[in-house]
């Protein structure tokens, strides 16, 4: 099973859709030169992200000389394009307009991964039935590199890789976001299972939580109830107080269970960070290149003793939400 060498954190382009934080209109260049400069050589988009594809489409452009696509991945979405139900649409039809509409705003001519996006929204057959279909058939005329599928229950991404297996046409890549992080780390143990069902490539994504583990706070939408909420408060206060930097602990945790293991097929095969202008892309670098001197045991990395304090003590107030969940799809969706 050959599998392209990729670079242990995707750059999540969703920030660049303007669904998190204001930026400036240099600020997708910037994002990008930075992170292929510093090795990363994926990124990760969707129609349901703002402007985020046309952003990164022309930011990509402008960089092309430096960068050229054959240097790098990209993966993208069908399937959701707004908040509720209705917003949503699985159909062959419209699976292969949003394929070609993405090429389009991405200004290139095939996508290395597509995902159904949030596959926990429909009912299974339209994923089985409809749209995978039309992808494994735009796979085969090579539009597409790799098909699979993205949500958060994690039950029906294992269904959905399972009907697949059953059906002798396996997913190629499964993403599973907040489910490998400070609060849950339920998605670890689903790797060798996804992998008994031929998928070669198993994503994680949001080490924050979708903005929950961080200094500020959370988006006003996140779907965490207040007694996790304020149990992060509680964490983040300690940290300020120990001169410890939150995100740098938060994706230190996420990176460290989802790369430690020492059977390659129980590790993740990348992280999906989002990341938005030049610092963000520097602090998730570093995150990881400390998280891989903790697993290698470096005892001349300064960060050991008072990363392991923090960790130690975030642990013991997180504990009471420890494989806390929300639910997906929400009640008002």
């Amino acid at each position: 099973m050959s599998k392209i060498t990729l670079s242990k954190l995707g750059l999540g382009a969703g920030p660049l859709g303007g669904n998190y934080d204001s930026f400036d209109s240099d600020t997708p260049v910037e994002t990008l030169k930075t992170a292929f400069e510093k090795g990363i050589n994926w990124l990760d988009t969707s129609p349901y992200y703002g402007n985020s594809e046309t952003v990164v489409g022309q930011a990509l452009e402008k960089i092309s000389l430096e960068h050229p696509r054959e240097s790098f991945y990209i993966s993208t979405k069908i399937g959701r394009y707004g908040y509720f139900k209705k917003d949503f649409d699985y159909s062959a039809i419209r699976t292969r307009m949003s394929v070609m509409s993405s090429l389009e705003k991405l200004k290139t001519s095939y996508l290395d991964f597509v995902y159904c996006h949030d596959v926990e929204f429909v009912d299974l057959d339209q994923v089985t039935d409809c749209a995978l279909p039309e992808l494994f058939k735009m796979k085969q005329e090579g539009i597409i590199k790799n098909v699979g599928i993205s949500g958060y229950p994690l039950d029906v991404l294992l269904k959905i890789a399972e009907i697949q297996h059953k059906k002798g046409q396996p997913l190629d890549q499964v993403l599973s976001y907040c489910h490998a992080n400070l609060h849950n780390q339920q998605a670890i143990p689903i790797i060798p299972i996804l992998r008994s069902y031929g998928v070669k490539y198993v994503f994680m994504a949001s080490p924050l939580s979708m903005g929950l583990l961080r200094s500020q706070d959370p988006p006003k939408w996140h779907p965490a109830n207040s007694e996790l909420k304020s149990a992060v408060t509680n964490c983040i206060e300690y940290m300020s107080a120990n001169n410890c930097d939150p995100v740098e602990v938060a994706m230190t945790y996420a990176f460290d269970i989802s790369f430690s293991s020492q059977e390659d097929n129980n590790n993740a095969d990348g992280y999906v960070v989002g990341m938005l202008g030049k610092d963000q892309v520097l602090s998730s670098v570093s995150a990881l290149t400390n998280t891989l001197k903790l697993s290698n045991g470096d005892d001349n990395n300064q960060c050991n003793p008072k990363m392991a304090a923090c960790l130690e003590q975030i642990k013991k107030i997180m504990a009471p939400f420890q494989d806390y969940t929300w639910e997906s799809p929400p009640a008002d969706a």
